[in-house]
């Protein structure tokens, strides 16, 4: 377990497992840091456990050219001046990476990094008991906090097992030079499957790089408007976002995302990405596809999308729902797991919930919602300590 610059100190672990928290936080990704922020300012007491090497860590891992999708008026978190930066400035992965580790350190807020979070389990007093390659920790509140998208998820292809042809999540796809690496000296193209905005600038970044590049989509792909387009809703989308929330209520949905209007709809129109239908199989060095045909990629690389990292709850949920599916909720809170609560699930609260756009104001609901349980938690307990009165 390695300790961050704004991990508590080594010597104070021990005390920290034996502990009963009040409030445990899994995940310094901007959720976590920013229920941290809010849960700060109510004077509540928590920590923060993080698996990756330091706050903000899963952006790291991100590709390396990849901009974010919304502006600085979006995406700055809890705390922060909006002025820092102009409201409609487009950051660049790393720029966002080193802000949320500047955030966690400005903020104080107390991370604990390379700790893997295995299982949650509850004892007979309600206390969540939380195990980890770190250790045991133990806590009267639970927030998750460990994204709605931070699990790349692959579809089951037959034969994809032992199919000799490299694979790849773009969730661990880096840049060109990587894929140009796991390549090697294979001949044929690059094969994505997906059709929506990962898988198209994944496709750009490729053939910019001089990489072959073909598409497998199993339904039609649906493009964005062109530059004027990206432009507006680049800086409107926000707006355009509160005023369909304020008029529908918080139920109402959300804009489909679709892949880029721009270059990744004149590489496909042009012909110079080929399509392919859906995949059917994976067959040594070969794949094929529902149509019949037959390709000899070099690379498979799944843009297929994401599901919430919530497997350590097993024990506590049961089944694991997937990401068209929330657990039961009542408000941020687990409607029967009492102390659990949850934030950055896809519609938790409503359409914002998922992205970064969302955080800011959910982050506060949940930190309201924590501080209510802690006091109905607090008011238990007393009245359980209280003497009975003999007649």
């Amino acid at each position: 377990m390695s300790l961050s610059h704004t991990d508590v100190p080594a010597q104070a672990a021990v005390a920290e497992s034996a502990a009963v928290l009040d409030v445990l936080v899994l995940g310094a990704g901007p959720a976590g840091l920013s229920v941290g922020h809010e849960l700060r300012t109510r004077g509540v007491s928590f920590l923060i456990l993080e698996r990756g090497e330091a706050a903000g860590e899963s952006w790291r891992r991100m590709p390396t050219n990849l901009k974010l999708v919304s502006p600085w008026k979006s995406n700055f978190l809890p705390g922060t001046a909006p002025a820092r930066l102009p409201g409609n400035y487009e950051m660049s992965r790393a720029e966002y990476c080193d802000y949320l580790a500047s955030y966690a350190k400005d903020q104080q807020l107390p991370v604990k990094s390379g700790v893997t979070v295995t299982t949650v389990e509850r004892d007979h007093d309600g206390v969540f008991l939380v195990r980890s390659s770190g250790g045991d920790f133990r806590a009267r509140c639970l927030v998750n906090a460990t994204g709605g998208s931070s699990k790349a998820f692959i579809p089951k292809f037959d034969g994809a097992e032992d199919s000799t042809i490299p694979q790849l999540h773009v969730a661990d796809y880096r840049d060109p030079a990587q894929v140009k690496q796991l390549v090697g000296e294979r001949t044929g193209p690059v094969l994505i499957v997906g059709k929506r905005l990962s898988a198209g600038q994944v496709l750009v970044d490729l053939v910019d790089a001089g990489i072959d590049v073909v598409l497998s989509h199993r339904s039609k792909i649906r493009f964005g408007g062109g530059a004027l387009m990206k432009w507006l809703n680049f800086r409107m989308l926000p707006v355009i976002e509160a005023i369909k929330i304020n008029f529908l209520g918080q139920a109402t949905c959300g804009f489909e995302v679709t892949m880029d209007g721009g270059q990744a709809r004149q590489l496909i129109r042009s012909g110079k990405v080929r399509t392919y239908p859906d995949v059917n199989r994976l067959q040594g060095n070969s794949v094929l596809f529902k149509d019949g045909t037959r390709l000899k990629p070099s690379l498979v690389l799944f843009a297929t999308g994401f599901r919430p990292t919530l497997d350590h709850l097993h024990s506590l949920l049961g089944d694991v729902p997937d990401r068209r599916r929330l657990p039961p909720l009542d408000g941020m809170e687990s409607a029967f797991i009492p102390g659990l609560f949850f934030i950055g699930l896809e519609n938790q609260r409503n359409l914002r919930s998922h992205y970064l756009r969302g955080i800011r104001e959910d982050a506060a609901v949940v930190a309201e919602e924590v501080g209510l349980r802690l006091v109905w938690l607090s008011r238990k307990s007393s009245a359980s300590a209280a003497p009975s009165k003999v007649a």
